[in-house]
């Protein structure tokens, strides 16, 4: 990576509450066996896409493509339900919080994907599977699958006006992310969130 690219993302930002039953769920887990490189309540994010490494004038290209795509966009709510895992070889690799936003999270999805590429970035064809990321893992107890079935919570409302542009700066103590650009719905680019 050189000084003039920067791992890049965008996502949709938590909220206060969100972060306390991110921290409450960590608790869990922990109590439960379980070992990981977790995440930080600040940075408690819902990714939308991943770039990877970009430079910073294809990122603010993109911001502005995404701020005239996104424009008038409603301000909508998306709800915290379940504890989930990706797998890999029978373990679990990352824990993640299940997010279902309907239609109106599907469709911005959609919407930023059409600006990017509008830029000439090439995507990854993936399923979209909303999550916020509760840690990376290091161990899991023998019945993880089961133990995760126990971890329950009342679900939440996360209110989303806008999406941010952020870089990512990996750490021997987790990524560090710094916001570029905050892309608000009704209509406004903001440099450095």
């Amino acid at each position: 990576m050189s000084d003039n690219t920067v791992r890049t993302f965008i996502a949709l930002e938590s909220s206060k509450e969100l972060g306390n039953l991110l921290d409450d769920t960590i608790d869990k887990l922990v109590k439960k066996g379980f070992k990981a490189t977790w995440t930080k309540t600040s940075a408690a994010h819902l990714t939308l896409v991943f770039l990877g490494d970009m430079s910073m004038k294809k990122i603010a290209e993109m911001a502005y493509k995404i701020g005239s795509r996104i424009s008038g966009f409603p301000t909508f709510i998306y709800n915290v339900s379940k504890v989930g895992y990706f797998e890999y070889n029978s373990l679990p690799r990352v824990i993640w919080l299940g997010v279902n936003g309907g239609p109106t999270l599907s469709g911005l999805y959609k919407e930023i994907c059409k600006a990017i590429t509008g830029t000439g970035i090439n995507l990854k064809n993936e399923e979209f599977i909303p999550h916020i990321s509760v840690g990376r893992m290091k161990f899991s107890p023998k019945d993880w699958k089961k133990i995760l079935e126990t971890i329950t919570f009342e679900p939440l409302s996360v209110g989303a006006s806008s999406v941010g542009i952020y870089s990512s700066t990996l750490t021997s103590d987790g990524p560090i992310y710094k916001k570029l650009y905050k892309v608000d719905f009704e209509g406004g680019v903001i440099i450095n969130g």
